[in-house]
């Protein structure tokens, strides 16, 4: 998500809609098995198949009347049936409802009812085999007048006093608790570019009151990771690679880092991909755990991105040795995602770890045996439009009005797989339409994807098309099918076929 989908005006009343010792086997027996070797966030707590949930009423699930045990056993359950082993959940949010505030905007203690409210849902989250990270605090608290939170050291104390000292003291020993995130998505409430709030701290407040809240959690739990929520690999390593600016959270004593990715991450120069190869934990100079703490949920609603599957964006986390992976959102929050966009990736993830789509053809050293299979024309590798990496499949068509290019014997064979390929589509051409398509069996069957007419394509950008090839079938061919309205010569352009 952006800092605009964050905010007070885009959540709120509009959204209504976790001793230890003698539950901790019966826990992590029921959960997802996943291998051994799996990154773990502290050497015993599985890997963190999750998704965010992030809540069900913006800032007034916990200590108010708003509670839904019922919702919550629910959405737990429907996680576990997917295989979800993990859950991120915000309590605080703006701090609208909790803790409880003077009029000077003090915290001086919370309701009655916030304590035993978190223990039950902990306790349903134990039943159904997941684990919780705690988000306490989101940025949005500088859209609520709460900055006084983090500028003020002495509101800051009377807050670990007052709420979360007691907060500890009745959910530490619960098992389902895992993580304790301090704060979701500070950067956006920084007075140094890209701050977007109302309100806003120094950096240096900012690093204060995440030592500060690290030092009370764990003094008083055990075993209990700490984290921070950031935005961006941007302001999360000092590697000084990728157009970063530099790590933000380092030394503050956090257990294991936590970052986020969408699609404004990658393009205009920037490259805060943790999803790319070999973008490992270690590649960002962290000596803890990194987790993918959200990520869309949606592959639709990301503008620019160099995947097509949330199932690949899963595999890749875990390929490269991150700890968990977390998708937005459950319920659906906004346009990020919701539980039915990667219910079933992560289902898939927790069947076969690991192992999800690639990208079979990207024509970065050759063409890989693509051709025309009918019309006129030729192809070759390209570097005049590349989706990912420097190169692409140029297809020069030569005065035809139909072309058919793609490639014999696909390698692997993409049976029962969905095939998502991204196709170039120039400006002013006499283009009538295009699809994605397979052949299969010994008679060359045609199957196409759906038919995208020269109207709905996006012209001078790179568009994505998808053909689902058939299950126990031998795939002969995988390409893209191409129709004019006139005789055309000119070049499109694919990359990126996968599946």
């Amino acid at each position: 998500m952006n800092s605009n989908d964050k905010c007070i005006s885009a959540r709120g009343s509009s959204l209504n809609n976790h001793l230890r010792r003698a539950l901790a086997a019966a826990a992590l027996a029921s959960m997802a098995a996943l291998p051994a070797s799996a990154a773990t966030i502290n050497g015993h707590t599985p890997y963190l198949n999750g998704n965010n949930v992030p809540w069900n009423d913006f800032g007034e699930d916990f200590g108010t009347s708003n509670y839904n045990s019922t919702w919550f056993n629910n959405a737990f359950a429907a996680m576990h049936a997917e295989g979800i082993n993990s859950a991120r959940i915000w309590l605080h949010c703006d701090g609208r409802a909790t803790p409880t505030f003077n009029s000077h905007g003090d915290v001086t203690g919370i309701s009655s009812t916030l304590v035993s409210n978190l223990q039950n849902m902990l306790t349903l989250a134990n039943n159904n085999g997941i684990k919780i990270q705690l988000s306490l605090w989101s940025f949005d608290l500088f859209n609520n007048n709460h900055a006084s939170l983090i500028t003020n050291t002495r509101y800051t104390t009377d807050y670990i006093n007052n709420a979360l000292i007691p907060i500890l003291d009745g959910i530490g020993p619960y098992p389902a608790l895992a993580v304790i995130e301090i704060i979701n998505e500070p950067e956006w409430g920084i007075s140094i570019t890209p701050n977007t709030t109302k309100q806003s701290c120094t950096l240096a407040q900012m690093q204060t009151f995440v030592r500060s809240l690290t030092t009370a959690i764990h003094a008083h739990t055990s075993g209990i990771n700490v984290t921070v929520g950031s935005a961006s690999i941007k302001w999360s390593t000092a590697n000084g690679k990728d157009g970063t600016v530099g790590d933000w959270w380092a030394g503050l004593g956090l257990d294991n880092r936590d970052v986020h990715y969408y699609g404004w991450e990658v393009g205009n120069g920037w490259d805060y991909d943790p999803f790319q190869s070999g973008h490992t934990p270690s590649y960002y100079g962290w000596t803890v755990p990194g987790v993918i703490g959200e990520f869309a949920g949606s592959i639709a609603s990301l503008a620019a991105n160099p995947y097509s599957f949330e199932l690949q964006m899963m595999a890749n986390a875990y390929n490269n040795g991150f700890a968990g992976a977390m998708p937005w959102s459950y319920a659906g929050v906004d346009s990020d995602g919701s539980f039915s966009t990667y219910e079933a990736a992560s289902e898939a993830f927790s069947a076969n770890p690991g192992v999800g789509p690639s990208t079979n053809y990207d024509f970065e050293s050759s063409t890989s045996g693509w051709g025309f299979q009918s019309g006129s024309g030729s192809v070759s590798t390209s570097t005049t439009e590349a989706y990912s990496g420097l190169h692409s499949l140029e297809a020069s068509f030569n005065a035809t009005t139909t072309g058919i290019v793609g490639v014999y014997s696909p390698s692997p064979n993409p049976a029962g797989k969905t095939i998502a390929e991204w196709v170039w589509v120039p400006s002013g051409t006499p283009l009538n339409g295009l699809q994605a398509y397979v052949e299969y069996g010994s008679s060359y069957t045609w199957v196409g994807g759906t038919w995208m007419s020269a109207s709905s394509l996006n012209a001078g950008a790179w568009n994505e098309i998808f053909v689902s090839a058939p299950s126990g079938q031998t795939i002969q061919a995988v390409g893209v099918n191409f129709l004019f309205n006139s005789s055309y010569t000119g070049s499109f352009y694919i990359d990126a076929v996968t599946y």
